[in-house]
């Protein structure tokens, strides 16, 4: 299932969530003017299916910010600017605040949501011992 999004909610989403191209990008099939989805926008609609929570509410706003934190912390600032990676702030939640996707109708569990994070990054780590390990002694007999 594809992930599908909605900015409708969000309190004046033309100006939250819209960018205007700086420069062509001819590449990319960007020209000067153009508008663009805010990276912020669309970091946030992707962390929809990294903390399980697909609405962005007032009252869930404090935990979708710990949840995104919490997997920055884990893997790595969302953004990157002119001064290196930037984690998501705050604000940007309380700005996103009406965001809406179909990853998750039902927020997942806090435990859930630790539990898939946590088997995760344990088995990322692990993967990265073996094959750092099988690497060295190959090197070693070498």
């Amino acid at each position: 299932m594809a992930l599908t999004w909605s900015l409708a909610d969000i309190a004046d989403w033309k100006s939250v969530c819209n960018i205007e191209a700086t420069q062509d990008e001819p590449m990319h099939g960007i020209k000067k003017g153009d508008t663009l989805l805010n990276p912020v926008t669309s970091a946030l609609i992707w962390h929809s299916l990294n903390t399980g929570i697909g609405r962005i509410t007032e009252e869930n706003a404090g935990e979708v910010y710990a949840r995104i934190s919490f997997v920055e912390k884990l893997y790595g600032a969302s953004l990157l600017n002119s001064d290196g990676e930037r984690p998501i702030t705050m604000n940007d939640i309380v700005v996103h605040i009406g965001l809406s996707t179909n990853a998750s109708f039902k927020a997942e569990s806090r435990a859930s949501f630790l539990k898939r994070h946590a088997a995760r990054k344990l088995d990322d780590s692990k993967r990265y011992f073996e094959n750092d390990r099988k690497k060295a002694l190959a090197e070693a007999v070498a």
